[in-house]
């Protein structure tokens, strides 16, 4: 393969965030990207454009665990209290007041008026904008219990001027030609 014959694989998965905090499982989707790229060895690289919204390799499928990671990021970063989700009845974590809203971002052309800046704090301490996985034998390289995810801080129900979030996470897919074991 020479530098001109280079080529990589791009899949987008876009969906609605409606719950304020939750994990969308990415595995499958990541899986089946790979599988069709035919590639056999590289490098599978998960992003999220977005700043709110996380990826992580983590142990997805127990539900318990799920709730217990969201559970300590709600209570130790606190919610705004301005924020649609501190409103609801039923919501029993930590708030507070901060500085940061939505629409003061120079780039923002929302009608957004809520209060996120947990989100993106949460965002920068419990996840990264992208992971990186091998690709060995034509399956992305996970252990036993590893499972890949979006992370969400920021999703909205579409109750007054806050509009559903639509979300997009890019799956880039990398062959290499040769792989030499140290």
């Amino acid at each position: 393969m020479t530098k001109n014959d280079m080529k990589a694989f791009l899949k987008e998965i876009k969906f609605p965030s409606t719950e304020y905090a939750c994990f969308h499982n990415l595995t499958e989707e990541v899986k089946k990207a790979v599988k069709k790229s035919k590639v056999g060895n590289g490098i599978v690289v998960v992003n999220s454009k977005h700043t709110t919204l996380t990826i992580v390799v983590q142990e997805i499928s127990e539900p318990n665990l799920l709730k217990d990671m969201l559970n300590h990021a709600l209570h130790h970063v606190p919610t705004d209290s301005r924020a649609w989700v501190a409103r609801k009845k039923d919501f029993k974590h930590p708030t507070t007041d901060y500085s940061h809203r939505c629409q003061d971002n120079p780039f923002c052309n929302e009608i957004d008026e809520d209060y996120n800046a947990p989100s993106h704090i949460r965002s920068m301490l419990y996840g990264h904008p992208s992971v990186f996985i091998p690709i060995q034998n034509g399956k992305p390289e996970l252990g036993k219990y590893q499972e890949i995810a979006a992370l969400e801080f920021d999703g909205r129900d579409g109750t007054g001027k806050n509009a559903i979030r639509q979300r997009t996470v890019q799956i880039w897919i990398y062959p290499i030609e040769e792989v030499k074991l140290l």
